[in-house]
């Protein structure tokens, strides 16, 4: 039984974990001003996406930004700023291939993580299911041998009823 739970557990851990990555964050940040006794308050509300895909959207962001940074600097003739604008451009890249490499591996493993949930839970409900139909025949047997023992018991009463 305890395994049972400890998989259950597993993959209900799991789908929170999923469910919590693709979670929207609304924070609520209110001001107020005090002008001459005249209170004004400005509430603001902010959604951000909490996902994967928000990250990757930003790094990839990021790296267009970089780049035309870079063309700037180039068109300037400005070697400095297009050193530094290069060297920008090549750790935002090697940032945004790590991401993505990042998403893939995390991805490979929530579906191997799954996978394995599903075929244990699948071997747990068989053993659960070969485990009822077990009892069930047990539990007929039981069932039946009972009923022959009060058939006997009814007969044998019904003959010591005609032997008076």
């Amino acid at each position: 039984m305890k395994s049972k739970t400890q998989n259950l557990g597993s993959a209900l851990l799991l789908a929170g974990i999923l469910s919590l990555t693709a979670c929207k964050k609304e924070t609520v940040e209110t001001v107020s001003t005090d002008v001459d006794g005249d209170t004004t308050t400005v509430v603001t509300t902010t959604t951000t996406e909490n996902t994967l895909d928000a990250d990757t959207q930003k790094a990839e962001a990021d790296l267009k930004a970089a780049k035309e940074r870079l063309q700037e600097a180039i068109a300037k003739g400005d070697k400095k700023a297009q050193e530094a604008a290069q060297k920008t451009v090549d750790e935002t890249e090697a940032a945004w291939a790590k991401l993505k490499a990042n998403v893939a591996e995390g991805a490979d493993k929530t579906k191997t993580s799954l996978e394995e949930a599903k075929d244990a839970t699948k071997e747990k409900l068989e053993n659960t299911k070969e485990k009822l139909h077990a009892a069930a025949d047990k539990t007929k047997a039981k069932l039946d041998a009972a009923a022959e023992k009060t058939k006997a018991n009814y007969n044998e009463a019904l003959e010591k009823a005609k032997a008076k």
